[in-house]
């Protein structure tokens, strides 16, 4: 919390996680060309990986918090501070918990791979699909590593983006009737979308239903 890291500023925290995964034992610490950083412990038929990112979004209203943004002070065992929660806490239990298990002699016959990512708030996923191609990685599973309540969810985690675009006809408004009107084609298609959400919510959690 204290090394502010706000999206396209990462650099100073990467380069504080990369060292501290290296002071901490790691077998392999490395960056991509786009700034994010993997650690790997272990060197077995198996791998699993570990994904946090470290930015977060900016603080324009320092004056409303009752702690410092960036003091990451502890006050009646709660963390106060920017990304305690999204998501700088599971950077940090993530290398922690890698080398602690490479201290242990639990890592066996495994790998485990420790990534954290930049950029998220702003194209999230892109980074760690870079990472992804540029080591050629390709690990049994991946931990996404964002706040749940403490909860395990299961899941395929990805994203659609769809550009659409209507077309109306023009016409005299004494003879709208002659016309189409595009903003109506369109409303059509957002409450498409909005019923196909509170379908697929409804998948999803089947107690509300």
């Amino acid at each position: 919390m204290r090394t502010r890291s706000y999206t396209g500023e990462e650099g100073a925290i990467i380069q504080l996680v990369a060292e501290r995964m290296t002071a901490l034992g790691f077998d392999e610490v490395k960056k991509d060309a786009m700034g994010n950083v993997l650690g790997r412990v272990g060197r077995g038929g198996s791998s699993l990986l570990f994904d946090s990112h470290v930015g977060t979004v900016q603080v324009n209203d320092a004056a409303m918090w009752q702690y410092d943004p960036f003091g990451g002070e502890i006050v009646n065992d709660v963390l106060y501070g920017r990304g305690s929660v999204d998501m700088k806490s599971s950077v940090a239990a993530n290398v922690y918990a890698a080398a602690w298990a490479k201290q242990q002699g639990l890592v066996g016959d495994k790998t485990i791979y420790v990534s954290c990512t930049v950029m998220e708030e702003d194209c999230d996923g892109e980074n760690l699909k870079h990472l992804f191609r540029e080591f050629s990685l390709r690990p049994d599973a991946v931990v996404i590593c964002e706040p749940s309540n403490n909860r395990i969810a299961l899941g395929h985690k990805g994203k659609v983006q769809v550009s659409n675009k209507t077309q109306g006809i023009s016409a005299h408004g004494a003879a709208p009737e002659k016309g189409v009107n595009a903003i109506y084609e369109m409303a059509e298609i957002i409450q498409r979308v909005d019923r196909l959400n509170a379908r697929l919510l409804t998948q999803a959690n089947p107690a509300a239903r």
